[in-house]
């Protein structure tokens, strides 16, 4: 039974020839791949809306089928289904053409826009004042990830039940990566001050502790490491 399951799927995936036997034969292989491949196309465009602008639909369909193809789903929420894609698009476009950036950053917003709620703990603040950078780590809201892209560095993040992302500064992106990677506070931000910029370039945190806040980027702050489990730095 596995055996014919298989040669099934295969058949539709464009694998195989059609196994002997298949209720309808040609015309109904003709149609369950047919009916795939927009399924394929419909799928892959909730996470990936740039691209599929960039591309267009025709294009875009013809991606979604080769992306099936070679890295179906492996589970019944098609939501969860895309996360290979910029590498799939790396080797066959490159990176030069930009669409691995464009997937990057689509995969990253729905991810962030799927990502668990987290309220702000108003009184872990008050540490900030009380205790000495060194002891101190910042947590960030799940979702918040820090992407490599080729124009420079990306931050992205889940504001309300949106994605948002924006375009950060070196000084800002070496101060991100050390929070990720939970470094404690000080080390941040001596990472943060970036050799060769000059000095009105320095890094600002309480600039960054107020964006931070509005943007609903920081979870809280603590007082002990903690190996970052739920945030993800995506580099090419």
């Amino acid at each position: 039974m596995k055996a014919a399951q298989q040669a099934l799927v295969d058949a539709l995936l464009g694998r195989a020839d059609m196994p002997p036997g298949l209720t309808g034969g040609a015309r109904g292989l003709a149609a369950y791949r047919g009916n795939l491949q927009a399924l394929s196309a419909q799928a892959l465009a909730v996470p990936f809306g740039r691209l599929h602008e960039a591309l267009g639909a025709d294009e875009f369909a013809a991606l979604a089928w080769s992306f099936w193809r070679a890295h179906p789903p492996e589970r019944g929420d098609l939501a969860q289904w895309g996360g290979a894609l910029e590498a799939f698009l790396v080797e066959r476009a490159g990176e030069d053409s930009g669409l691995p950036d464009l997937a990057r950053l689509d995969w990253a917003l729905h991810r962030a826009e799927r990502a668990a709620d987290a309220e702000l703990d108003a009184d872990s603040l008050a540490r900030l004042g009380d205790c000495p950078a060194e002891s101190l780590w910042l947590q960030l809201r799940p979702g918040v990830a820090l992407l490599a892209q080729s124009n420079g560095p990306v931050l992205v993040w889940r504001q309300g039940w949106r994605g948002r992302w924006q375009a950060l500064t070196a000084a800002e992106a070496a101060f991100m990566r050390a929070v990720l990677d939970d470094v404690n506070l000080a080390d941040a931000i001596g990472a943060a001050q970036v050799k060769g910029l000059s000095a009105a370039a320095d890094f600002d945190f309480g600039a960054w502790l107020q964006a931070a806040l509005q943007n609903a980027w920081l979870q809280g702050v603590r007082t002990t490491a903690l190996q970052p489990t739920s945030h993800r730095i995506t580099t090419r």
